[in-house]
């Protein structure tokens, strides 16, 4: 049955889709019968686009399609006899529009040759006023305006005489000039963001691309580890820290922040000696040393493995019996309840950390971040098991396996008893400590990462 499901499916599509294109279609007709040729037309478009094998969509689409169509020609007529360039560009626009909407259906309306006549005479003389307009903003410095202008001769020939060029000046030398100032004025996370933009977004413009370089390089907060002191009782902790961390800022996005391995520099010098020596751009010097160092501490580090608590808790169990009544000897059921117990099961693992860090400016020694944070992460199992059936068990309490009191109590209602089941079918594996530490330490090195990813100098 499953496999004929799409064709049923698309079946009845069909068969929706024709009755809205009849409807449609009759909707139509009365707007035409009422002399409203334009919406007349519109609901023909629309029935003929829900089914174009409607020949009466078909008919009436193209008989009113033509009528709104020729009063459209119209009104390139009456904007070319009142030499209005515009108007008549515009005006032969949106009746070509309509006119290739219609056509995608298959219905091909006669658009006046005429009109087509004086659209190719108007627009030649209204792209270039425009043009000469566009010109003139642009060289008053006018960017915005010249740029509005230079876009709607794009959208009505996108070929036109140098238009690229054009556009990108008006576009891009605005920004440029606010990248040009962020510079200069050691603003250069904003200069970046200019010349980048320009990249982008344009391609190659004057300098933009070595602006953009210069200003990276100087936003650039180059960090090395310093040192990471351990006072917990983990061994190797201050290691596990530091890794965390490290691999957290290297996966940042942030284009102005990079760590930089100290260590190896002088693996690095002589790489760029050799580099120089085989004719590359390198030169020796220009190494991205370090101008921040990260300095932190270990307070506490503990892993805390818990103890399972295995708990015998009581309860009863439900039990139907069928039996004959002795008087009428119909069959009769009787609910029993018995006294026995469950073991209840529970576990807490847990891993926490306190650890304080402070970044510091190699140039001025000032701090630029800096934080302490105390953290944990933990998990947690409380699940039942029963020898027999659970689903049979019934919550409740006794004083006495052997004999009754009155302070014995069944909870037999369905919220009591669904409570009780649950715990049955609870999660039984607790995460180890080993996984809660790579959690944690996980969620340390974010936490740095995140907090020197916020950091903004020039804010």
């Amino acid at each position: 049955m499953r496999k004929f499901l799409p064709i049923v499916l698309l079946a009845l599509a069909v068969v929706a889709s024709g009755c809205a294109s009849k409807r449609l279609a009759k909707k139509g007709l009365k707007f035409e019968e009422a002399g409203m040729y334009e919406m007349a037309a519109e609901l023909y478009y629309q029935s003929l686009a829900a089914n174009q094998k409607n020949v009466d969509a078909a008919v009436g689409l193209k008989k009113n399609g033509q009528r709104l169509l020729d009063e459209k020609s119209m009104q390139v007529h009456k904007a070319y006899f009142n030499g209005n360039d515009k108007q008549t560009v515009y005006a032969f626009l949106d009746a070509k529009t309509y006119h290739d909407k219609v056509k995608t259906l298959g219905v091909t309306l006669n658009l006046s040759e005429t009109s087509q006549g004086y659209f190719d005479e108007a627009k030649p003389r209204y792209l270039q006023s425009l043009y000469s307009e566009a010109r003139v903003l642009l060289d008053e410095e006018k960017f915005k305006e010249s740029e509005a202008k230079f876009a709607e001769i794009k959208s009505i020939d996108p070929s036109y005489q140098g238009i690229e060029e054009h556009m990108k000046v008006a576009v891009a030398e605005p920004v440029y000039r606010e990248g040009l100032s962020f510079l200069e004025s050691g603003f250069y996370r904003k200069a970046y963001h200019s010349f980048n933009n320009i990249v982008s977004n344009q391609g190659t413009y004057k300098d933009s691309k070595e602006l953009c370089d210069e200003a990276l390089s100087k936003a650039l907060i180059t960090i090395t580890m310093g040192k990471i002191t351990n006072n917990s009782r983990t061994r190797n902790a201050e290691a596990l820290v530091e890794s965390s961390i490290i691999s957290a800022i290297n996966d940042l996005s942030n284009p102005f922040v990079k760590f930089v391995d100290t260590k190896n520099t002088a693996n690095y010098v002589d790489q760029q000696v050799r580099g120089v020596s085989l004719g590359s751009d390198i030169k020796v010097g220009q190494m991205l040393a370090a101008k921040a160092v990260l300095n932190g501490g270990v307070v506490k580090f503990n892993l805390i493995n818990g103890k399972v608590q295995k708990v015998e808790k009581k309860a009863y169990l439900k039990e139907i019996i069928t039996k004959k009544d002795k008087a009428t000897g119909d069959e009769i059921k009787e609910t029993r309840y018995r006294k026995v117990t469950y073991e209840s099961i529970s576990a807490r693992n847990e891993a926490n950390i306190s650890f304080q860090y402070q970044l510091t400016s190699v140039e001025t020694g000032a701090v630029l971040v800096s934080d302490a944070i105390n953290h944990s992460v933990s998990d947690f199992v409380n699940y039942s098991t029963f020898s027999g059936d659970y689903r049979n068990l019934v919550p409740g309490h006794w004083e006495s396996a052997t004999k009754d009191s009155p302070k014995d109590r069944v909870d037999d209602n369905s919220m009591s008893v669904k409570r009780l089941h649950n715990t049955f079918t609870a999660p039984k594996t607790i995460k180890s400590t080993q996984q809660l530490q790579a959690e944690l330490l996980s969620d340390i090195g974010q936490k740095v990462a995140s907090k020197i990813d916020a950091f903004n100098p020039e804010e």
